[in-house]
């Protein structure tokens, strides 16, 4: 004698394997709509200065690509060290690339034109503005 399994039982495995295909369908998605790998074009090591208040100490940032759109940094400047795990860039198309991130009282707003990082981090850890070449 086979298993019988309930209809109401098996409508709900269907409508949770349909909800869950939903979910990695378009949690996966980085809304790059013109297809350009912006993480790419950016990803390497920048070597400058980070200004805090009246000081300056040399610096690097390291942007690792995650996702077309998303991006990882490493920063090390002085004795502080920080990583930024999911970067938004987007551009106006015109070369210059923005980055941006904020979360719970962390911020991050700055760009990349060509080979030049600018960006400035207000968190926990290290405040200051960032200035580099790649």
């Amino acid at each position: 004698m086979g298993t019988f399994i309930p209809l109401r039982m098996m409508q709900a495995v269907i409508k949770v394997l349909s909800l869950t295909c939903f979910i990695l369908i378009f949690a996966t998605c980085d809304k790059n709509e013109n297809g350009t790998d912006y993480a790419a074009i950016i990803e390497g090591t920048y070597t400058g200065t980070v200004i805090t208040g009246t000081s300056a100490v040399p610096g690097t940032t390291e942007i690792v690509r995650f996702t077309d759109t998303k991006a990882d940094m490493h920063i090390a400047a002085g004795t502080h060290t920080l990583n930024i795990y999911g970067i938004r860039i987007t551009s106006s198309g015109n070369d210059v690339y923005y980055l941006s991130y904020a979360i719970a009282g962390n911020t991050l707003d700055g760009n990349v034109e060509g080979n030049l990082l600018t960006y400035t981090l207000s968190s926990g850890t290290l405040d200051g503005t960032f200035t580099g070449l790649r």
